[in-house]
């Protein structure tokens, strides 16, 4: 847990007050630019009108009482998403591999002998007819995939050095669709078959750079300002390429030189080319609202449930702000009201990953930081603390919105590698013991907070040699014949064959049970997570159903041998059922504690057959710096039983909810340079309890001084 500094503490109002108040679900609404408005923060201005209440007032009581609204859980919490490299799923017309050009691989950007070009997938043959169990989006939904993430369909530059542009990231024709992935007409009926069978459809877009286009003159290194840029130089034949138009003029790109990985300043970070990709000038208003405008006809034409973004920490710091409030606009006009945006933002350290969402305004992201821990887990390399932090550090990414953080989770993915190869790289392991960390891997995923992501293949048990062009694998018969040796865990080497005849693979019937179970029990996707105990290799991790007051606990263990574990429960005198895994169940004592025994390599999840107390208590507030980061701390101690805590200051502008928390330590941290400098903050927090019942502390008051 972590702790302040020191604590300041200044007047308070009288005893805090205890109210019942009925339990009830909160809604996000927006203003008229389309901007997200935190549901709690627009009751209490519907409340407050145009006065401020007197301080310690029952007005003001009453406003901040307005503010505690029940923690949100979004949509995209409730999906498992199938990630999918179209180029390389199913071939359904062969007619289109080449883009209807006509010429050598240079030209075509064709040959699937070779590992860095087209090989021949599209939407076509990834849609299936629909109804087609064996390889098309019906297999996917039997499954139990309810969402899809397919990468950039845009037209792309097709050749660039010694590799074509089948993963997408290359685009100079954003408007439409590449003739190698299909057509409009097909991409229509892909996301109608998607919707039908009850799957969301998040496309991966770009926002940061397009293909190749622009040479710059007198060098490639990245230059800082006040240097100037480089001169930008356009083939004449290509002064033309990219659509939309704006995209053609060379002063919307920074032209500075390329990101320098080995050592790169944020402006560097920001502004440099992407590997020579030409980097969009995204300060610029007008990139901004061509941006919004190309994407977002995306939404309005083929009814897209979200995207993806492409490399989303190469952008200026305000982009976010301007740009998703347009996106999210647009798919509400379109009918799409829980349209989700999740970013690549490539760190694994969480305090520094969060900065994205808390402070620059990007929606969601990919959890590299939980990735990094659950590889090292199941892998054996490491024990459960990596996690256990991982999910405490959660409190960082919550903001004033009132969403529990939903992070996109994986373990393998197309630039890293596959999950079995990541994880065999980690523990060394062959055969059966490979096959079950996979399983241990996929079962923390599932289990997890978070909306799971499986890279496409992984299913089949493909491992591959490494990440970006050797995790790229074939499904449909393949013609790269290194591919075709390769060993597989759970079963042997493709060869000339499919992987869509590869019947009941082990790998995919343990991920179509899981999806089965997270389907079943949904305080697996929508509960408070409150880390318990580790020991030996185990972890043991509770999920809170509220609105049933039930405690489920979720149970793992990465060494090779039984291990007892004795856990901390909220729910003393207790049966807890065995709901799934090997775990037959155990009873806690008096003061909630239960010893359990959890097999090698296995996954448990057991559910309390009482419900457990509900302790009121007032929450007592703390602040001061966090030790961890520049941020200030704002502590609640209350008591142990599940709640949701809100934390409300007034920087004199009146009373705001920054972040809720559901699960101990209940934290909030705030942002120095958000706050008046050298102003007197004031702090409230306020507890909702399963029973609806919210409590509020008194008012604590710190100077925005470090």
């Amino acid at each position: 847990m972590h702790k302040p500094a020191k604590r300041f503490v200044s007047r308070g109002l009288a005893a805090a007050t205890l109210i019942a108040l009925a339990a009830c679900s909160a809604t996000g609404s927006t203003d008229d630019l389309g901007t997200a408005i935190d549901p709690a923060n627009a009751a209490a201005a519907e409340l407050a009108g145009d006065s401020i209440p007197v301080p310690g007032s029952t007005e003001e009581s009453a406003l901040i009482e307005s503010l505690a609204l029940p923690i949100v859980y979004s949509d995209f919490a409730s999906r498992v998403i199938y990630f999918v490299m179209t180029d390389r799923y199913a071939n359904g017309n062969p007619a289109n591999d080449g883009g209807f050009l006509a010429g050598p691989r240079k030209i075509t950007g064709f040959d699937p002998t070779d590992i860095g070009f087209f090989h021949g997938g599209d939407l076509k043959g990834l849609t299936g007819g629909c109804t087609d169990s064996k390889n098309g989006l019906q297999r996917l939904a039997d499954l139990g995939f309810n969402g899809i993430w397919i990468t950039p369909l845009v037209v792309q530059r097709t050749v660039q050095g010694d590799s074509a542009a089948y993963h997408g990231y290359w685009g100079v024709d954003f408007t439409t669709v590449d003739p190698r992935f299909g057509t409009e007409a097909e991409l229509v009926e892909f996301v109608d078959c998607a919707h039908s069978l009850g799957m969301k459809v998040y496309l991966d877009v770009v926002v940061n750079h397009t293909g190749d286009v622009i040479m710059l003159v007198g060098g490639s290194g990245f230059v800082e300002a006040p240097s100037p840029a480089y001169e930008a130089y356009v083939l004449p034949d290509e002064s033309s390429l990219k659509k939309p138009e704006w995209m053609n003029d060379t002063s919307n790109y920074h032209n500075r030189g390329d990101i320098n990985w080995g050592g790169c300043s944020q402006a560097c970070i920001e502004q440099g080319d992407f590997s020579g990709l030409d980097d969009l000038y995204t300060e610029k208003p007008e990139v901004v609202d061509g941006l919004a405008q190309v994407f977002g006809s995306w939404i309005t034409r083929f009814k897209f449930d979200g995207f993806r973004i492409d490399t989303s920490r190469h952008v200026d710091r305000d982009f976010y702000k301007r740009w998703v409030p347009q996106i999210l606009e647009t798919a509400r006009s379109a009918g799409i009201d829980d349209f989700e945006i999740f970013g690549e933002t490539w760190i694994t350290e969480p305090i520094s990953q969060s900065v994205y969402e808390r402070e620059w305004g990007l929606p969601n992201q990919l959890d590299f930081p939980l990735y990094d821990a659950i590889a090292r887990y199941a892998g054996g390399l490491v024990g459960a603390g990596p996690i256990m932090l991982r999910l405490e550090d959660d409190d960082y990414s919550r903001t004033d919105d009132g969403r529990a953080p939903t992070p996109g989770t994986f373990i393998g993915n197309h630039d890293i590698g596959r999950t079995a190869m990541v994880i065999k790289g980690q523990s060394g392991a062959e055969g059966r013991e490979l096959l079950q960390r996979v399983n241990l891997g996929h079962s923390l995923l599932y289990l997890s907070r978070g909306a799971p992501i499986i890279y496409y293949g992984d299913e089949f048990g493909i491992i591959g040699t490494g990440g970006d062009k050797e995790a790229r694998q074939d499904l449909f018969p393949t013609q790269v014949t290194s591919w075709q040796v390769q060993e597989r865990v759970g079963g042997g080497p493709i060869g000339t064959g499919s992987s869509f005849d590869v019947a009941n693979h082990p790998v995919g019937e343990h991920l179509r049970e899981l999806a089965r179970l997270r389907r079943e029990v949904p305080v697996l996707w929508r509960g408070a997570t409150l880390p318990r105990a580790r020991n030996s290799g185990t972890l043991a991790v509770s999920r809170f159903d509220n609105g049933e007051r039930l405690e489920y606990v979720t149970l793992f263990n990465n060494s090779m041998e039984s291990v007892t574990l004795l856990v901390p429960t909220s729910t003393p005198n207790a049966t807890f059922d065995k709901v799934w895994g090997p775990v037959p169940g155990a009873v806690s004592d008096a003061i909630g504690e239960m010893e359990v025994t959890i097999p090698p390599l296995s996954a448990s999840v057991l559910r309390a057959g009482e419900q457990f107390p509900v302790n009121k208590a007032t929450p007592v507030v703390t602040i001061g710096p966090d030790d961890f980061s520049d941020l200030w701390l704002i502590s609640a101690e209350t008591s142990d039983s599940p709640q949701e805590v809100s934390f409300i200051i007034d920087a004199g502008d009146g009373w705001r909810r920054v972040s809720v928390d559901d699960s101990a330590p209940y934290r909030g941290f705030l942002a120095p340079s958000t706050l008046p400098e050298g102003g007197m903050i004031r702090v409230v927090a306020v507890s909702r309890f399963a029973d609806g019942a919210v409590v509020r502390s008194d008012v604590q008051e710190f100077n925005n001084e470090r």
